[in-house]
């Protein structure tokens, strides 16, 4: 990905919309890692998330790390 696909987060403008995957269903979707606002691949990505990266794996414990059950991964495998 360039610089020229790059989408601030619509929601705190803090870090860049990233493609990530669930390891165990392989979903994808764009996060932001700065404050865990998701966008779906059906979602338009220059509005604001209605989606948190939580709610992706809820309900879960108040314990719950979602962040350990995802990977970065490359534009070009998740659209």
């Amino acid at each position: 990905m360039n610089d020229s696909d790059r989408v601030a987060c619509t929601a705190c403008g803090q870090d860049w919309q990233t493609w990530y995957r669930v390891r165990d269903d392989g979903r994808v979707f764009l996060l932001c890692p700065e404050c865990d606002s998701v966008w779906l691949p059906s979602d338009d990505r220059h509005e604001r998330p209605t989606t948190y990266l939580n709610d992706l794996f809820a309900p879960q414990s108040k314990l719950f790390d979602a962040w350990r059950l995802i990977d970065e991964c490359e534009p070009s495998t998740a659209e």
